[in-house]
């Protein structure tokens, strides 16, 4: 295949006025001046000539009248006040003032300003003071007919803990009119027992009995609701148990949650139970208790083992996934930082900010082995703290980058040679596969190309011990280096990237020289998307912010599955198995170098889904698996053109939830289906196609990484031992079971030792 030659096209530039212009507009400005002046502009005051008119005294001219409401209810009150203007005009006190009603049958008005509206019609209420008067419509509308009495329907209801009913309220006049449009409130006599909602939904809680009563003006009616105990029914029979065929999935409605009944095989059946929390609000959580009877522990399923096999060369990198996290808060940082800068622009007339490169002062094409200085500071406010200039040598110009070396790097570090590839694998790589998925690039600074500046600004920035930062983009060199942009821009499309330090003179955690080097390709492919992304939010698409941390980082972690994807000749809704990653040493290194951290980071995740969510707004591992799984997962189950998929995310006005729901759709629904997918997809089993993984086989490939194991953590379900739960929004759990043959087993969900709220989904699958 040959290579992707893409160029993004070359933006508008804003001329920026030169020197010697500014100083002959100034001179203009001189001239006009003296011109002004020897026309008679203007005088010494020691000239004789004719006195100024005296300036003549403000009067009162015109009264304005306001009113607090220009419509009332005979029987309700209003306030009149009177503001007033001189011949000028402009303001001037009133003096005391006189009101009075043109139509008194309709309203009438005390000498402080207070109106009584008193029969339907219009009349005008008007302000007198000096001869002058102002005036201002008043509307009088009858008043209602008052409610005489409220009933509601059903009088009476019994409901199991859990289950809800809808009640519905009727309001009438004293000749038993139904009155519509009136408002009714809602309340319990005993929440504990029973609660009910503004719209008059009830949800039974505990066993007991709660009056729940409607109110509209001041006239109530009541109902009373019974709430039967929560303890599964003595009927749960094998001849009444819910039976499900092998593989089937089910969502349990909220009674069955609160009580169900499973089983009733002639062969032992097995179950995972997927309790998820719809929420959209990732910091939510809610706590649940799952007891049962007839239960115990599953046994060794095959379908469930690892599958072994031949294994990758080696397990995904840890210190990368570490300084994933730490970049997770770098964007969040920067998205304060820039936040202003954002705003100024976009609300701008102008196109792109400024000339190009008068901060950096490197040429459109520079030339190789001459110096210039960049800004290498990551750390603080990114936009508005001190430059820490570095100087920073021109190693290599290529067709679509600029590679640049901090001459202040370690001993021992990457040679031209080595820069040079760095740049030419991303001209014929990077460059044409993000462009082609996510759009054209800015080109503010006019040289189209993109700086890539290997320097020790990044090895600078504070992180654990083994944490490495493959390399970072900087929102704030999208903007000027001026007090209405960033200061700290280097005013241009650029990438920062560490350098090897053998010597360890730094912090020790870059020693490698080849494991530093093996992030490059990767990490430029990542950090693309991010300038990307952010470039044509600025100034391609006029959208209202910089996309939200965790959508455009779950973005980046797709760009290098795309770079995976290029690398192995492999592609989506192949069902990538462990066989095939490991068929040719080109694919395992496909897989080491560009898709391993994304199983690294999945791994975080499904070592505890109950905590984490893929739109959480605090970044971490866990987050970053979980967001690049989902966006595959729904992806895949969108289908058709995958580039039109990652462009429409990109070039979108909205960000974060709003976003991925107009492209993908609804957040909630596909991460509850991907939820489920998570344990059932491909664990022998014809599931629907909501179920799956189209692209991964993540039981096999995992079998192949660290320990060989499946990672998803469950819990098992036996009678007698209860299940304590805490789900995030977006989180979901796996609780195991098994009930024994011709047994009926029962299950019960509560939450606080209550019916559990609507928030919780529980789907049930059989496994076995």
């Amino acid at each position: 295949m040959s290579p992707l030659n893409l160029r993004a096209p070359e933006l508008p530039k804003l001329r920026t006025m030169t020197t010697t212009t500014r100083e002959l507009l100034t001179a203009a400005g001189y001239l006009l001046l003296a011109a002004a002046l020897a026309c008679g502009g203007g005088g010494s005051p020691n000239e004789t000539g004719p006195s100024a008119p005296p300036t003549p005294t403000p009067v009162l001219t015109t009264i304005n009248v306001a009113l607090s409401v220009a419509q009332i209810q005979v029987g309700q009150t209003a306030t009149a006040t009177a503001s007033g203007l001189d011949q000028n005009g402009a303001p001037i006190a009133t003096g005391t003032v006189s009101w009075s009603s043109s139509n008194t049958n309709v309203a009438v008005i005390a000498q402080t300003g207070a109106i009584t509206a008193v029969g339907a019609g219009t009349t005008q209420i008007i302000a007198t003071s000096g001869g002058k008067s102002g005036q201002a419509a008043l509307t009088v509308v009858p008043a209602p007919v008052p409610v005489a009495s409220v009933t509601i329907s059903p009088a009476t209801v019994t409901l199991v803990i859990g289950a809800t009913q809808q009640m519905t309220a009727t309001a009438t006049d004293a000749n038993g009119n139904v009155l519509t449009g009136r408002t009714v409130t809602w309340s319990s006599s005993d929440p504990t027992k029973a609660t009910v909602t503004p719209t008059g939904v009830v949800q039974a809680i505990a066993a007991g009995t709660a009056t729940i009563v409607a109110t509209s003006e001041t006239k109530s009616g009541s109902a009373t609701v019974t709430v039967s105990s929560s303890t599964p029914a003595p009927s749960c029979t094998p001849a009444t148990a819910l039976q499900l065929a092998a593989g089937e999935v089910r969502t349990l409605t909220a009674a069955q949650a609160a009580a169900l009944c499973v089983g009733g095989l002639a062969a032992a059946s097995e179950y995972v139970l997927v309790p998820f929390n719809n929420s959209n609000v990732a910091s939510s959580t809610t706590q649940i208790e799952l007891a049962s009877t007839g239960t115990s522990a599953v046994t060794a399923s095959p379908a469930l083992s690892p599958l072994g096999g031949p294994r990758l060369n080696r397990v995904p990198n840890q210190s990368m996934a570490v300084g994933r996290q730490i970049e997770g808060a770098f964007r969040y940082r920067e998205l304060n930082d820039v936040r202003g800068a954002f705003t100024r622009t976009r609300s701008s007339s102008r196109v792109l900010p400024g000339a190009r490169s008068q901060i950096t002062g490197v040429p459109t094409v520079p030339t190789v082995g001459s110096v210039v200085q960049l800004n290498a500071n990551l750390n603080g406010n990114t936009c508005s703290d001190p430059k820490t200039l570095h100087p920073a040598r021109v190693v290599a110009v290529t067709q679509h980058s600029i590679v640049f070396l901090d001459t202040l790097s370690p001993a021992g570090g990457y040679t031209d040679a080595d820069l040079t590839a760095f740049a030419t694998a991303f001209d014929t790589i990077g460059f044409p596969l993000d462009t082609t998925n996510f759009g054209a690039n800015t080109d503010i600074d006019g040289n189209g190309r993109v700086g890539i500046f290997f320097t020790p600004g990044i090895n600078q920035i504070p992180q654990p011990t083994g944490g490495v930062i493959g390399g970072l983009f900087a929102a704030r060199d999208l903007f000027p280096a001026t007090a209405q942009g960033c200061t700290a821009s280097n005013e241009g499309e650029m990438f920062y990237m560490p350098v090897p330090d053998p010597n360890k003179t730094i912090n020790g955690n870059y020693a490698s020289k080849t494991n530093v080097a093996a992030l490059v390709e990767p990490t430029l492919v990542h950090e693309f998307q991010h300038l990307i992304n952010a470039g044509r939010r600025i100034y391609v698409n006029n959208a209202s912010a910089l996309e939200e941390v965790w959508l455009n980082e779950g973005l980046s972690h797709i760009s290098e599955e795309l770079l995976y994807y290029r690398m192995s000749g492999n592609a989506p809704g192949q069902n990538i198995d462990l066989t095939r990653v490991t068929s040719t040493q080109a694919q395992v290194d496909a897989f080491n170098n560009d898709q391993s951290q994304n199983f690294a980071r999945l791994h975080s995740y499904l070592s505890a889904p109950p905590a984490n969510s893929p739109y959480a707004e605090i970044d971490g591992l866990a987050m970053r698996g979980a967001i690049w799984q989902l966006l595959r997962y729904a992806a895949d189950q969108k289908g058709g053109d995958q580039r039109a998929t990652w462009f429409a995310l990109v070039n979108s006005t909205s960000n974060g939830q709003a976003n991925f729901d107009a492209v993908l759709g609804d957040i909630v629904a596909n991460a509850r289906n991907w939820a489920v997918a998570q344990f059932v997809d491909d664990i022998g089993f014809a599931e629907p196609r909501q179920y799956t993984n189209p692209s991964w086989n993540f039981r096999s490939v995992f079998s192949g990484l660290g320990s060989g194991v499946f990672p998803i953590s469950t819990q098992p379900l036996i009678a007698g031992t209860n299940v304590q739960l805490t789900l995030d929004g977006g989180g979901a759990a796996y609780v195991r079971f098994r009930v024994g043959s011709s047994i009926a087993a029962t299950l019960a969900a509560t939450s606080q030792g209550q019916a559990v709220p609507p928030n919780v989904d529980f789907i049930l699958v059989r496994t076995q």
